[in-house]
């Protein structure tokens, strides 16, 4: 479904950015993901899949990010597929959030996130194609007992998609975004218990999704056989 194609995963190292990758690697894609300090993750994953790269990116330095793409644009003729999973977040309450907290969350959820995807998308507008399809959070959809910094994060990602979809039309490159309920090993990890069960009960599936769920739903958006979706945030949270 992939075969031949390039996919650019950042945050390959968290759980659902593996997921991407394994899943993609699985379909015929070759896989290059970014992470940030855990290494020996990054190795791991590059040892268990054949043909996989990681590279080391600092989304909180724009520098960075372009020598970095820059760097592999240098080696690679094309990136087909802009997976952007990177992402933070913090459990705290609205009134006790100070600068620096919010200003984290943004910088790597949306700052991060628009100048690695402007550094991956020079070389698809020259290529006129490509894939991009950013991971969002249903925090950025529903009234939900969420942080509220990391709310307004993955609010701008639906944002991000539908003007980017908008602007790189005519370059035929398609932008998505999906949006991922409860997912087991995710950032969910850290929601308290309480807020765990609420959720489950309001849920249709009356369970936490899976990593591999949202990658495979990835995957299909990616390939070509999902050329008529295009400026879509598409939910995958087991019907809240």
């Amino acid at each position: 479904m992939l075969s031949g194609k390039t996919v650019f995963v950042s945050g390959g190292t968290g759980k659902i950015g593996e997921s991407i990758c394994r899943v993609f690697a699985s379909y015929g894609a070759k896989v290059i993901f970014s992470y940030s300090k855990n290494s020996e993750r990054a190795k791991r994953i590059e040892n268990e899949i054949p043909g996989s790269r990681a590279v080391v990116i600092n989304v909180l330095n724009i520098k960075d990010i372009d020598e970095k793409i820059s760097a592999l644009y240098k080696e690679i003729e094309t990136i087909d597929i802009l997976v952007n999973n990177v992402g933070v977040s913090q459990i705290m309450p609205f009134s006790l959030m100070e600068e620096e907290d919010f200003d984290l969350t943004m910088d790597v959820n949306v700052k991060g996130t628009f100048f690695l995807t402007k550094a991956v998308a020079r070389r698809m507008i020259k290529n006129r194609k490509g894939c991009i399809i950013s991971i969002g959070s249903i925090a950025g959809h529903r009234m939900y007992d969420v942080p509220v910094h990391y709310a307004i994060s993955k609010a701008a990602i639906n944002g991000l998609t539908f003007a980017l979809a908008n602007e790189l039309k005519k370059f035929n490159i398609r932008v998505n975004s999906i949006v991922p309920g409860m997912i087991e090993g995710g950032v969910s990890d850290g929601i308290p218990d309480e807020l765990q069960k609420d959720f489950l009960a309001h849920c249709a599936a009356g369970r936490a999704g899976s990593s591999d769920e949202v990658a495979e739903l990835a995957a299909f958006i990616a390939s070509d056989k999902a050329p008529y979706i295009n400026g879509q945030n598409i939910l995958i949270d087991g019907g809240i």
